[in-house]
């Protein structure tokens, strides 16, 4: 694994605003000589919406595309769209793209726009050539918006429509907005197609040179919460990870990327929220220099490298500086693209914070300028105090990428995916002993759309259903059906059932797509290419793993080793604490039960817990700080949020143990302290999965021992993250 990192010594020139227009007017424009005009959207200033880079619904009517012809101070200004129209004042327009072959007179715009009658936003064609205006036919209650133009005239666009019918849309996990999702569309608004879905929101695509997607995914499964940008086939197949896991990044959420050659962008790197969508100016190689201008050799997100052109701005959530500031967007220019590139950026001053600008009464500004990354400096273009002057673009035409194909299909059964490894062993992350793993267990995610409050529990894990357990065979691989297009992650378990290690990395396959890895996190430049025979997995059929089960019947009926899809903790698990576990665990203060206590130290209020593994409702806490609606035996096991617990500045006195580590049941202490039994190829309550002597089976020694699949069901629930709700205990499961 290679990262490098580079920052930027030289001192950043500030930039003074004087007027609402405002640039240097010369003979030579420098790294703008060729660009005769810029086009960027006006959105009127906001802060409402904007904080979590995720969020897109904000309206705020009257919203513009213009277009400033030179891009100087003496520059013309012209309305594209839409106010210049009665029907579309109250407009409101969320983002753009230029077609290949825009320019002055020719070519088209695409964006993503809403007026006041509108349930969400929608898709609009605008000709440049006559002004005309069209609105593509799409779902009206449903959001469509980043779109941008495909090869073979097409568009790209994120949205909250449903791949998956009958289904609702799944919703992010703090501030559960319905999550966005790909598709693409005729530019004739023709034959609609979604793509596969992510549990979390997918954002911001740009089409790279070489016929690809790159976009933003929105990564969460337990303590894995960022942004990290991923590739994708223009049909939405063959989606794979290109930077910002494995040690490559240097921040929480990349977004907004542009390609400045191939396999170079500049994106903008920043924090999950509070930010207004803005941050640092990072310039990321995906690769390589594969010596034609180009970062292509060696593709992959372990060889990843990044150089932040602007290090004083924070990459966090915490406010900038005045003359610092925050980047919203940069666009590469056609000239002035070398080591230290030209951009046209859109840069607001001051502190560019959400909840800093709401307490003083203030909104961001954000002006278009010309930024030189060898010097830092900014030069600036054009700013409306009254507007968000933003996503500036050279309005020249550019060479369309070629047209690729997406992934291969499978030859078992075409409205599944098919997924799985070549060897499970080669592995960047990770080194297992051979004949260590049993199988690879699928698990597909789910959110509070199905009825789920808005926790699953204590944890920050969200909704688990077990597809199954694919067997590894011995040359390494493994190969499973799934219902297609729902978000799944996999773990490697051994023949007690625990997992090895927690893939944090949801993804998703088409009908009829073949996803295939090497391994597990292998390397990413190596080929994948399966054809049947060359794996003993697909040689001997790929394990169905609830391939063809609709949606809401891949639940539990019984709760044995081969039937719990989902373990709902008061329907599963309560069971076997009442028939085992009570009769010791009852609340009552002493050995068995250990108590700790929560203190305000503002107010001196205190509570006091005490383990309690019966299933009894109960609540714990101090003033704001409430853990409730879950049984006492849950919050007993899996403890308070410890990071709610440490942001509220409550002090624990007392020994506050956390029995299970979510997504982890190998070092919890529960399922150490039970040491539970064999689970694969087939139960053996004779054989313990830690030495014996060093973890005397609790169970057991109080002659209490547990069947083998109350072990795994412990298991189960530990290694998917400690859930309290599941679909088969949902309060307002359909």
């Amino acid at each position: 694994m290679s990262s490098t990192k580079y920052i930027l010594g030289a001192t950043l020139a500030a930039a003074t605003i004087g007027s609402s227009l405002v640039g240097c007017g010369s003979e030579s424009q420098g790294p703008l000589d060729g660009v005769d005009s810029i086009v960027f959207l006006q959105r009127p200033t906001r802060n409402d919406g904007m904080g979590d880079i995720f969020q897109y619904t904000s309206y705020t009517p009257g919203a513009r595309l213009v277009k400033l012809s030179p891009p100087t101070a003496d520059g013309e200004l012209t309305v594209l769209c839409c106010d210049q129209d009665p029907e579309y004042a109250d407009l409101d327009i969320s983002g753009y793209d230029l077609s290949f072959d825009a320019s002055e007179s020719t070519g088209q715009v695409v964006f993503s726009g809403r007026r006041a009658q509108d349930e969400a936003f929608g898709l609009f064609l605008l000709r440049l050539e006559d002004g005309s205006l069209e609105q593509l036919p799409t779902n009206p209650n449903r959001n469509y918006v980043q779109p941008v133009f495909l090869p073979g005239d097409k568009i790209f666009f994120m949205t909250s429509a449903v791949v998956e019918e009958g289904a609702p849309q799944h919703q992010d996990e703090y501030e559960r907005g319905v999550t966005l999702q790909t598709g693409v569309i005729n530019v004739d608004g023709t034959n609609e197609v979604l793509g596969p879905r992510n549990l979390s929101h997918r954002i911001h695509p740009t089409v790279m040179s070489d016929g690809k997607i790159l976009l933003t995914q929105w990564d969460h499964l337990g303590e894995m919460n960022a942004g990290h940008l991923i590739t994708m086939a223009p049909d939405m197949t063959n989606m794979r990870e290109a930077f910002g896991k494995e040690g490559t990044g240097v921040t929480n959420s990349y977004l907004k990327a542009r390609e400045i050659q191939p396999g170079r962008f500049i994106a903008i790197g920043t924090s999950r929220d509070r930010t207004l969508q803005s941050g640092a100016l990072l310039d990321i190689r995906l690769g390589a220099d594969d010596g034609n201008g180009g970062f292509t050799r060696d593709m992959s997100e372990a060889n990843a490298s990044y150089r932040i052109l602007t290090p004083d701005v924070p990459r966090g959530r915490e406010p900038s500086s005045m003359s610092v500031g925050r980047y919203y967007d940069a666009s590469p220019l056609p000239t002035g693209r070398g080591e230290y590139p030209a951009l046209l950026v859109s840069w607001a001053d001051g502190p560019v914070e959400s909840g800093t600008l709401e307490a003083a009464g203030l909104t961001a500004n954000f002006g278009v300028y010309l930024y030189d990354s060898a010097t830092q400096s900014r030069r600036p273009i054009y700013d409306d105090p009254a507007m968000w002057d933003i996503f500036p673009r050279p309005l020249v035409s550019r060479d369309a990428p070629p047209e690729i194909d997406g992934a291969g299909k499978h030859q078992f059964n075409p409205e599944a995916g098919l997924i799985g490894s070549m060897d499970v062993y080669r592995s960047s992350l990770d080194t297992f002993a051979p004949g260590s793993i049993y199988g690879v267990r699928v698990i597909e995610g789910f959110s509070v759309e199905e009825g789920i409050p808005d926790d699953f529990g204590t944890s920050e894990h969200e909704g688990a259903a077990v597809l199954g357990v694919a067997p590894v065979y011995a040359d390494g691989s493994w190969a499973a059906l799934i219902p297609a297009n729902v978000p799944v992650h996999v773990q490697p378990v051994d023949v007690y059932g625990l997992s090895q290690r927690n893939e944090p990395v949801w993804f998703s396959a088409a009908h009829g797509e073949s996803r295939f890895c090497g391994g597990c996190h292998e390397s990413r430049t190596e080929t994948t290419i399966i054809q049947p025979g060359i794996t003993q997995a697909v040689a001997a059929g790929p394990a169905d793993l609830l391939s063809s089960v609709p949606r809401f019947s891949r639940a539990s009926d019984t709760f044995t080793r081969d039937a719990t899809v989902g373990v709902p903790w008061d329907q599963a698990l309560q069971q076997v604490f009442d028939a085992k576990c009570v009769s010791c665990h009852n609340g009552t203060p002493g050995a068995a039960n250990p108590s700790w206590t929560l203190t305000d130290p503002e107010t001196g209020a205190s509570f006091t817990w005490t383990f309690d593994l019966r299933g009894t409702e109960v609540s714990y806490g101090i003033g704001d700080e409430m853990f409730s609606g879950y049984s006492a035996s849950h919050l007993s096991l899996m403890g308070p949020d410890m990071v709610d617990l440490e942001d509220s500045g409550l002090v624990v006195d007392g020994e506050m143990k956390i029995y299970v580590e979510p997504g982890n049941a190998r070092d919890s202490e529960l399922i150490r302290k039970l040491n539970p039994v064999r689970q694969f190829p087939t139960q053996d309550l004779g054989d313990r999965a830690f030495d014996t002597a060093e973890f005397p089976p609790h169970a057991a020694a109080v002659g209490a021992e547990l069947t083998a699949d109350e072990y795994y069901l412990l298991i189960l629930m530990a290694d998917n993250g400690g859930q309290f709700y599941s679909r088969e205990n949902a309060p307002g499961a359909p």
